[in-house]
Parts: structure tokens; C-alpha cells; sequence
């Protein structure tokens, strides 16, 4: 996984009960964990423009 990639959020990790498409803006480790940071491509009043998640909650999108 890397900047630019486009990408699903786990609905788990987002709370909103649903899986949401972004882009990620960076990836970094930190404490042993990868914490990914990303921007949603469809954000609305509950997800608020992004966030940053521990890799497990990310999958790659396929086309």
C-alpha cells in the first residue's frame, strides 16, 4: 500500500455501518503498527473528510 492508492475502509473501522472508498494520503508505522491516513472519495456528514486507521481495517479496491 502506498500514497495514491484507492482503497476500502472497513465498515468496523469507520462506524458508519458501511464500507468506504478513499485514497491514501500517507503510511507510516508507529508503536509496531502501520497507521494508514486517507481521504474518502464520497465523504459525507457522518464520515467527515477521512482518517487515519491500523492497516488491518484497509483493503486494496479492486476495479
Amino acid at each position: 500500500m502506498k500514497q495514491g492508492d484507492l482503497v476500502k475502509v472497513s465498515s468496523e473501522a469507520t462506524g458508519l455501518g458501511k464500507p468506504m472508498e478513499a485514497v491514501v494520503d500517507k503510511v507510516e508505522k508507529f508503536l509496531g503498527q502501520t497507521l494508514v491516513t486517507v481521504t474518502y472519495t464520497h465523504p459525507n456528514a457522518l464520515s467527515g473528510p477521512g482518517g487515519c486507521f491500523v492497516d488491518v481495517h484497509i483493503t486494496l479496491k479492486e476495479d
